[in-house]
């Protein structure tokens, strides 16, 4: 079994200037340590002065944004305010919405432009996946700053947009002068609590490359169910073909009917056909119709069905009308709504959800002797070498423990014996809780001691253990909660 290599990432931060670059402070991380951290996000004293931040996400490729921005007479602070003394350099950044919702992630800063209030910015080519995780209505907040040499950047205003957003407000042509850009579409700059105005920004381009099927796709035509409903004409165009056949048209093909024992009509001079003769008031008064037509449908369109009579479907509860298997097959497309993915670990983190972990070893006698060498649970004599339990519990409970913020973890075991009774759910060690690891790695050592009194043995069942864990989770949630309104409560009160 290959030992897990802890992964790090070094960042180093530096002054660019005529001269050459400035190193201005550098820290490693590693990134087990940054994904355990609330939001992933971790921050470290840099050699040389300073704190950096870093924040892991899980990449995924979604296209690319071309876009490119012009700013309309923006005003600014410095000279008299509107850059009648010195002209401003602008620039641009764009930040998204965090997985929790809680803070804005910058994702994208564009160059400054010199000495002027009509900026121009340069074309961006910005990842989807990192813009906005592939979400076209993702917010984002796009805010325009002064440029500072000191690193005090003025704002100058922004506005909340999104991807789509930005793609519907794309109003100017490459045939276009540049200066000619309609200002019908243009963002509105805003700033400060009464959203003062300080200008305008067009939208030049805004282009989705690789991303033309799931923008179609976000944005259904609204005309399109409409186009497909005449499938639901198709059933009716079919029906009718059991209709003919148990209609009474069937019985009178039949002219070889033969009313049963008709008794002779003595009063009946003139006959006008032998088919006719039945007809009399004394033999057809008592049941024309059901004699000659309400028995056929049953006898004759009964044997039709090839596969037998049809089941009975009794109809829903809600009280909803059946839809023909045409018209479902049809329009099954337009109202399937796919579940949403489960989450992932990762989710689980940037959720803030908090964890603990919990460990069991299985000490069932199909593992082997623990006395010999090649078995599972074989102990070396030198006590330096682990066996597979032992490198299985640091190569991932090292890292799962990353997540755990008490760093004490419960410690069971199934399918051990004591005292003549087998067990499939009991603690390892002396104590419910171990410290770290290394409280793991100990505690599972002690099992095999004279003093533990267990003994290995069959059949393997962890159900138990599941059960205990669930039970101690719930407690623990339960405690969670309790401790969290006693600490509330106690500030409040102070």
């Amino acid at each position: 079994m290959n030992s897990v290599i802890p992964l790090f990432l070094s960042f180093a931060v530096y002054d660019k200037t005529d001269k050459g670059d400035k190193p201005m402070g550098s820290a490693m991380f590693n990134i087990a340590n940054v994904l355990a951290a609330k939001g992933n996000t971790k921050g470290k004293h840099a050699k040389g002065g300073g704190t950096i931040f870093v924040k892991i996400q899980k990449y995924e490729e979604k296209g690319t944004l071309r876009l490119q921005l012009k700013g309309i007479e923006l005003k600014s602070t410095e000279g008299l305010g509107l850059g009648i003394l010195t002209r401003p350099n602008p620039f641009f950044e764009i930040h998204k919405r965090s997985i929790s919702g809680s803070n804005w992630d910058l994702v994208h800063r564009s160059a400054p432009v010199k000495n002027t209030l009509d900026p121009v910015f340069s074309e961006a080519v910005i990842d989807l996946g990192t813009l906005c995780r592939g979400k076209l209505d993702l917010p984002l907040f796009i805010r325009i700053f002064a440029h500072d040499k000191k690193g005090k950047h003025e704002d100058m205003g922004g506005f909340e947009t999104s991807v789509n957003g930005l793609v519907a407000a794309k109003n100017f042509s490459s045939t276009q002068d540049i200066n000619q850009a309609d200002l019908a579409s243009a963002f509105t700059l805003r700033i400060g609590k009464n959203k003062k105005e300080m200008g305008q920004v067009v939208v030049l381009r805004a282009d989705l490359i690789g991303m033309e099927t799931v923008a179609r796709s976000q944005d259904p035509a609204p005309s399109e169910p409409p186009k497909q409903d005449p499938a639901p004409s198709e059933p009716p165009k079919q029906d009718p073909a059991p209709t003919i056949a148990a209609a009474p048209i069937v019985p009178e093909v039949a002219v070889a009917y033969t009313p049963p024992a008709p008794a002779p009509a003595p009063h009946s001079p003139q006959p006008p056909t032998a088919y006719y003769a039945p007809q009399p008031t004394a033999a057809y008064s008592p049941q024309p119709t059901a004699a000659y037509y309400a028995p056929q449908p049953t006898t004759t369109y009964s044997p039709q069905p090839p596969a037998g009579p049809p089941s009975y479907t009794p109809p829903p509860s809600d009280g909803a009308p059946f839809v023909p298997p045409g018209v479902a097959a049809a329009n099954a497309h337009q109202h399937y709504t796919p579940p949403p993915p489960p989450p992932t670990f990762e989710a689980y983190i940037e959720g803030g959800c908090l964890f603990n972990l919990a460990v069991a070893i299985d000490f069932s006698a199909s593992n082997g002797d623990p006395r010999q060498m090649g078995n599972l649970h074989y102990a070396s004599s030198w006590g330096d070498d682990k066996n597979e339990y032992e490198r299985a519990l640091h190569d991932v409970g090292s890292v799962l423990a990353k997540h755990d913020t008490e760093q004490r973890h419960p410690f069971w075991g199934f399918s051990g014996k004591f005292q003549g009774q087998i067990r499939q759910s009991f603690q390892c060690g002396p104590n419910a809780e171990v410290q770290g690891i290394d409280g793991i790695q100990s505690a599972y050592r002690s099992m095999f001691t004279s003093r533990s009194g267990m003994s290995m043995s069959e059949p393997t069942t962890i159900t138990d253990v599941i059960k205990t864990a669930a039970h101690y989770a719930k407690k623990k949630s339960v405690s969670s909660c309790i401790d969290g309104c006693i600490q509330f409560l106690s500030q409040f009160l102070h």
